[in-house]
């Protein structure tokens, strides 16, 4: 599990625009939703302003990491469709089995950032196959302007990822806990917090 684990969270941030690799391949199929006219606002606030608190987070997790993200670091894609700034935190939890939150935001030009939701679904989705997991499209979980949730798991592993991305306004979050359906219960939760924060 614990290779699994670090896996997704290479991909996490490979898909949210942080490592140099190719884009997807071709286009997500047909699900929701462009962004509505509210998402062409632009948000006022600092990517660092946007980020989960250590209060807005569930009790036992701590802060690991937190930090700005710089254009050096985005792989082309996200370079390409106008990627302007961004932050990334990350909470874990010990245990018997160590769990994450994962927080990547990134700000793009407004008429961008319909493309950002789906180009990452279908990224996850392009890399899960060729690591041999199974990914699984999850109710829309109507955060934000716009949102997709997913559900990546290992036959016979006893954890899953769960996955949300969203955009609101001019701002793409992709947000990632570990656990069980529960678990994802409270990802949504913290995701609706962090849409929140979003002005």
């Amino acid at each position: 599990m614990v290779i699994l684990m670090t896996l997704f969270i290479i991909l996490s941030l490979g898909i949210a625009g942080c490592a140099s690799q190719a884009p997807p391949a071709s286009p997500v199929s047909p699900v929701p939703s462009s962004p509505t006219a509210a998402a062409q606002k632009l948000s006022t606030l600092e990517p660092s302003r946007m980020a989960l608190q250590p209060s807005e987070v569930p009790a036992g997790f701590t802060l690991v990491e937190q930090s700005g993200r710089n254009l050096s670091d985005m792989r082309s894609w996200a370079v390409d469709k106008g990627w302007k700034k961004g932050h990334y935190a990350y909470y874990e939890k010990n245990g018997r089995d160590a769990r994450y939150i994962e927080q990547a935001i990134s700000v793009y030009p407004p008429g961008n950032i319909s493309l950002i939701v789906p180009d990452t679904v279908q990224g996850i989705r392009n890399w899960s196959a060729e690591e041999n997991l199974t990914v699984e499209e999850l109710p829309v979980p109507g955060i934000g302007d716009s949102s997709r949730a997913l559900k990546v798991f290992k036959t016979g592993e006893p954890e899953t990822d769960y996955i949300i991305t969203f955009v609101k306004y001019d701002v793409f979050e992709q947000m990632s806990i570990n656990g069980t359906a529960t678990d994802y219960e409270t990802l949504k939760q913290v995701a609706g917090t962090a849409a929140a924060k979003i002005q």
